[in-house]
C-alpha cells in the first residue's frame, strides 16, 4: 500500500522526533551511569580513604553483573515492550545514582554502582534497539544509524561536563545532579520516543512482521556465530580502550599518545556520517565483516607501529572506523538474520555473552602484557579479531533457510 506523500512526509518527521528523542535520554543515559564513573573515581576513593583500584575493580564487577542481567532483560522486552522497560529502568538509575549521592560508606556507594549498571542493561543502545525495531521494523536499519551517531557525543559532552562541574561542586552534588537529569530529562524522552505512534502504524507494523520476520529461519548454529563473533569483538575493543594509553607508551610514544587517543572519537563519529550510504550498497552481515577486518588490521598496525606516531595514528582512526560500525551492527544484524520476532530475547542474548567476555578483557591484557610482553598481548586480540572475522564469514556461507529462499523468490518475481 503506497503512502501519501503528506502522510509519509509525516510519518518522517515523527520518526525523526522519536531518534532525536531517544538519542537525548542515551545520552545521559551514557553519560550519567558509565563515562562519569571514571572521573569521579578519586573523588569518592579519598572520600571513603580507599584506593581508585578498589572503585575501578567494584565497577567492572558491576559490569559483569550488567552483561548478566542482559540476558533476562531482551526477554523482558520482547514481553512488556522497550519502552516501557526503558522507562522503569530510568527510574532505577535515578534513585540508583541518588543512592550513590547519600552513600555514608564505601559498601552503599558500590551497591548504587550495581544498580546504576544493571539499570544500564535496559537503557543502553540494545534496549533502543529494540524499541526501534518493536515501533517500525522495517525502517529501524536507518534509525539506528541516525541514533548510533547522535550518541557518539556522550562521551565528548559528559568528560569534560563531569571534570568542571567537580570544580564547583562534590562528587555527592554531580550524582545528585545526574539522578535529576535521568528522572526530568531522560524519563520524559523515553516516554515521549514511546507514547508517538507514526499515523497507520498498526497496519505498517503488520506488513513489517510479515517481511522482516520472514528473511530467514532463526537457527542456533547461525545464533552461536553471531554471538561468538560479537563477543570477540567486543573483548578486542575492551581491552584496547581500557589499556589505550598504556599501550601508545608501550610502543614509545610517551605522553604523545595522549594526544593521538584524542582521534578514536571523531573517527567514531565520521564513519557513522558515511554508514547509511555504506549500508545502501553492503548487507549488514558484509558491514559487520568490515567492522571486524578493521578492527584486526588496527590491532595489527599499532602491533608493529613501534615508535612511529603515523602508524599509532592509523591504529586509532581504524579502531574508530571499527568501533563506530560495531555499535550499528549489534543492532541490525540480528534484525536482518533472523527478523523481529524474538529480538529483544536474541539481542539480550548476544549482548549478555559479549558484555561477560569484555569485563575480563583489561586484565587478561594487562597479565599478558605484565608476563609475556606488550607484542604477545596484541597478538592474542589479533588472533582474537580474525576469529571474528571467521564467525561472521561462516555467517554469510551457511546456506539460508527455506523462509529466505521464498522471500528471495518473491522479491525477483516482484
Amino acid at each position: 500500500m503506497r503512502t501519501e506523500p503528506r502522510e509519509a512526509a509525516i510519518i518522517r518527521n515523527s520518526d525523526k522526533l522519536v531518534v532525536a528523542a531517544l538519542g537525548g535520554a542515551e545520552i545521559i543515559n551514557y553519560g550519567t551511569l558509565y563515562y562519569c564513573v571514571a572521573v569521579v573515581a578519586g573523588h569518592v576513593a579519598a572520600d571513603f580513604a580507599i584506593s581508585d583500584a578498589a572503585i575501578f575493580a567494584s565497577f567492572s564487577f558491576a559490569l559483569f553483573a550488567s552483561g548478566l542481567m542482559s540476558f533476562p532483560a531482551g526477554s523482558l522486552m520482547d514481553r512488556y515492550g522497550a519502552g516501557i522497560t526503558m522507562k522503569i529502568a530510568s527510574v532505577a538509575a535515578a534513585l540508583s545514582l541518588g543512592l550513590a549521592a547519600i552513600s555514608w560508606n564505601i559498601i552503599v556507594f558500590m551497591l548504587a554502582l550495581f544498580g546504576m549498571q544493571i539499570a544500564s542493561a535496559f537503557l543502553f543502545y540494545e534496549a533502543a534497539f529494540v524499541l526501534l525495531v518493536q515501533r517500525n521494523a522495517l525502517r529501524a536499519r536507518r534509525h539506528i544509524i541516525l541514533l548510533t551517531l547522535i550518541v557518539g557525543f556522550s562521551s565528548t559532552l559528559f568528560w569534560p561536563l563531569t571534570s568542571l562541574l567537580l570544580n564547583v561542586l562534590s562528587w555527592r552534588e554531580v550524582l545528585a545532579l545526574y539522578a535529576g537529569c535521568n528522572i526530568f530529562v531522560a524519563l520524559p524522552l523515553i516516554g515521549f520516543a514511546h507514547d508517538l505512534r507514526s499515523p497507520s502504524a498498526d497496519n505498517e507494523n503488520n506488513s513489517e512482521n510479515l517481511q522482516v520476520g520472514s528473511q530467514r529461519s532463526p537457527r542456533a548454529v547461525d545464533l552461536v556465530l553471531v554471538t561468538t563473533g560479537f563477543s570477540l569483538t567486543t573483548f578486542v575493543f575492551s581491552a584496547l580502550l581500557g589499556q589505550m594509553i598504556p599501550i601508545l607508551s608501550a610502543i614509545g610514544l610517551g605522553q604523545g599518545g595522549a594526544m593521538i587517543s584524542a582521534l578514536f572519537g571523531p573517527s567514531q563519529v565520521l564513519i557513522r556520517l558515511f554508514a547509511s550510504s555504506l549500508s545502501e550498497r553492503m548487507g549488514a552481515i558484509h558491514l559487520t565483516i568490515l567492522s571486524s577486518v578493521l578492527l584486526s588490521v588496527a590491532t595489527a598496525v599499532v602491533a608493529m607501529a613501534s615508535d612511529s606516531i603515523m602508524g599509532a595514528s592509523v591504529f586509532v582512526v581504524l579502531l574508530g572506523f571499527s568501533s563506530g560500525l560495531n555499535s550499528i551492527c549489534r543492532g541490525a544484524l540480528p534484525l536482518s538474520i533472523f527478523g523481529q520476532n524474538g529480538y529483544g530475547r536474541r539481542i539480550g542474548l548476544i549482548n549478555g555473552f559479549r558484555l561477560s567476555m569484555a569485563s575480563f578483557a583489561p586484565y587478561f591484557f594487562s597479565f599478558t602484557q605484565t608476563h609475556h610482553g606488550t607484542i604477545v598481548a596484541l597478538t592474542a586480540l589479533v588472533a582474537c579479531g580474525f576469529l571474528s572475522v571467521l564467525a561472521f564469514v561462516l555467517v554469510t556461507i551457511r546456506p539460508a533457510g527455506p523462509a529466505s529462499r521464498d522471500t528471495n523468490n518473491q522479491r525477483n518475481s516482484e
